[in-house]
């Protein structure tokens, strides 16, 4: 695994990810042809790859949205998510959190937050909150809450580290990883991209990933 203080590069990040059995490819981004601009109509979204029922789909994809910030700086209340919401909305995104349309209770749709709710992604401490209470605080503060639609069937996973763009969710399901955003948000990159590693091979994800460079 990588060292927190160790510079990580496209080849680093590959090297760790074969080293835990997946496949990895460095793909320059003129090679992927859905690669958009975000815009400030896009959510700050999850990496799930299931179709949403909001329009904002050109926004970053983050584990599972501002749960993600939280998680990867050790913030586990109600009223540091409510910090990290207005952050995020100031830098210029869509704060968004999420269920699905078949989990009971339909906030724990998100796998991620499941995963660190319950105390299973090494190195976190579990949040001081249900998925409802989390649920509840993100819309009282002007972020937003969307409902996936069906089952996973991701194929891949798409680490984007070409900063300000994404990839729309799409019938062919994959992962996004929009690396680029820890350094907009000042989160150490090895501990993020870990806890997306650990985050996807716990949810018997695929193990393959194309890594976007440009």
């Amino acid at each position: 695994m990588l060292r927190k203080d160790q510079f990580v590069t496209p080849s680093q990040i590959q090297h760790v990810l074969k080293n835990r059995g997946w496949t990895a490819e460095i793909v320059d981004k003129s090679k992927i042809d859905d690669l958009v601009d975000v815009n400030s109509e896009g959510l700050f979204k999850c990496v799930d790859g299931r179709p949403s029922d909001h329009d904002g789909m050109q926004g970053p994809k983050v584990l599972g949205g501002v749960y993600g910030i939280a998680a990867a700086r050790k913030v586990l209340d109600l009223d540091g998510l409510s910090a990290i919401v207005d952050e995020v909305a100031r830098a210029g995104y869509i704060p968004s959190v999420h269920g699905d349309d078949h989990a009971h209770p339909a906030p724990m749709g998100c796998g991620f937050f499941k995963l660190w709710s319950l105390g299973q992604l090494p190195g976190l401490s579990v949040p001081k909150y249900d998925s409802e209470q989390g649920q509840a605080q993100v819309l009282s503060v002007g972020g937003v809450y969307e409902t996936l639609q069906g089952d996973h069937s991701e194929s891949k996973v798409m680490i984007n580290l070409v900063p300000k763009t994404t990839l729309v969710p799409k019938s062919e399901q994959r992962f996004v990883v929009d690396a680029w955003i820890a350094g907009e948000f000042n989160l150490d990159v090895p501990t993020y991209l870990t806890l997306a590693v650990e985050t996807v091979e716990r949810l018997n994800g695929p193990k393959v990933a194309q890594l976007i460079v440009g």
